[in-house]
């Protein structure tokens, strides 16, 4: 049974509300920011209609500007509302992203149509957790095809179904949260904002080689890790070799591994971790980097999910000038940020997250994207750097094939644009970028 649009909107700003009310205050810091059968349309915002749908192509030799001027647009969002699991009239608390995500995207909607210069209707449907369901969702809903471009999902199972979905149908995806590698194959329509585990680790050895030879970089990682330091290995721009420290799996801490030996005076000594899933493997490293380091100089490069890591003591972060790498950081001294959170907390009645920021600026970037170049706009983004609330989107292609292949074919595009963040008095702050 079809979720009636008003109930569902309802509860979806309910949820959003549901906290104490809180004043709509700059935070004192900045910080690091980033699916029964199917339902029907959960939520429309309605201009004018107009079904003309050109196919995607790659013909970087078209130069029109303002192509979407004039036409009205369809924009699907598939997000996890989770509303089948609903009890008592309330919505699930892991539907939170959807929330957020959508709220911050409808206020981007809101700005695109003041604006006056493109229609856009926007379609939403609940993604929901199962795959099975998500596969009904696109293959028998009513209206479903009606969108020339999708936003969404969040589970990375399901961005691959709509891939190849959107392949075969010629639609063009935005996939804002997932940083999978390898989602989907020769498919020029699928844009991936959330850059990828290689982007990250390119960016991070880019801006450590700026200022250090390799000979000074130490690659530390478990042996389940091991696949990772490849691609800290292919970026290695410099005439030496990176150091490499590989832990076993079943080691807990480093108390019978002797660092001073990645250790010497009279250098910065870095030191770049790719782990994330242990904040106890990570503090065991710099507990003991840390008791050894002496006047030795010494840098730190993690990981993004390091910024939400708890049991780590700032004071590690400080004095070992820990540096983490991350796509999205909002400065909330920003006008145009405080700007958004007065918007978004009269909306809903609570402050924005990070979530709420990237469907802001996705939409909006997806609205003026289409303006601008229509559906030709894939192949036109390597020449776009697009700045929103939470940082920059700079676009390159994506391929599996071997480097030295030489034919020119590529499987997606992919926001390349990774900031380096170095922990300080405010919490993290951008110091430089991977490029």
């Amino acid at each position: 049974m079809k979720t009636p649009i008003l109930y569902v909107l309802a509860i979806c700003i309910a949820l959003l509300s549901c906290e104490p009310a809180r004043q709509a205050t700059v935070p004192a810091h900045n910080k690091v920011t980033k699916p029964a059968p199917a339902p029907g349309t959960m939520d429309t915002i309605r201009w004018k209609e107009n079904n003309a749908r050109p196919a995607i192509k790659d013909d970087t030799a078209d130069t029109r500007k303002n192509m979407g001027a004039g036409q009205t647009w369809h924009i699907g969002y598939l997000l996890p509302f989770l509303t089948d699991q609903s009890e008592g009239g309330s919505i699930p608390e892991k539907s939170r992203f959807a929330l957020q995500f959508y709220a911050g995207a409808k206020l981007a909607m809101e700005d695109l149509s003041a604006e006056g210069k493109i229609r856009l209707k926007a379609d939403v449907w609940d993604s929901r957790s199962s795959d099975e369901d998500f596969r009904t969702l696109l293959e028998g809903t009513p209206g479903i095809q009606k969108p020339v471009l999708y936003i969404g999902p969040a589970r990375t199972s399901q961005v691959e179904i709509l891939a190849e979905w959107a392949k075969k149908n010629q639609k063009i995806v935005i996939s804002p949260e997932t940083p999978s590698s390898g989602l989907t194959e020769n498919n020029p329509g699928f844009i991936q904002i959330n850059p990828s585990l290689q982007s990250h680790c390119e960016a991070i050895t880019a801006y450590v080689l700026e200022n250090n030879s390799p000979e000074a970089v130490t690659l530390v990682c478990r042996q389940k890790e091991q696949d990772r330091l490849d691609y800290f290995r292919n970026a290695n721009t410099g005439t030496g070799v990176f150091q490499e420290l590989v832990v076993p799996d079943g080691v807990a801490n480093f108390d019978k591994t002797d660092l001073k030996k990645y250790l010497k005076p009279g250098r910065v000594n870095v030191f770049v971790m790719p782990s994330w899933g242990s904040q106890d493997f990570v503090m065991a490293f710099l507990r003991k980097l840390r008791e050894v380091k002496g006047t030795n100089k010494v840098e730190v490069y993690g990981m993004p999910q390091w910024q939400g890591f708890e049991s780590i003591d700032g004071e590690y972060f400080t004095s070992l000038h820990v540096h983490i790498s991350s796509a999205f950081w909002t400065d909330h001294s920003e006008e145009a940020v405080r700007k958004l959170e007065n918007r978004f907390y009269e909306m809903t009645g609570t402050l924005p997250d990070e979530d709420a920021f990237t469907g802001y600026d996705v939409t909006l970037f997806a609205g003026k994207m289409l303006l601008r170049y229509g559906l030709s706009l894939p192949e036109r983004l390597q020449k776009e750097n697009y700045k929103g609330l939470q940082g920059q989107f700079r676009f390159g292609k994506y391929t599996s094939a071997p480097a030295d292949s030489g034919d020119g074919a590529f499987d997606y595009r992919e926001n390349r644009e990774v900031m380096i963040l170095e922990f300080g008095e405010y919490g993290f702050r951008p110091v430089g970028t991977g490029h």
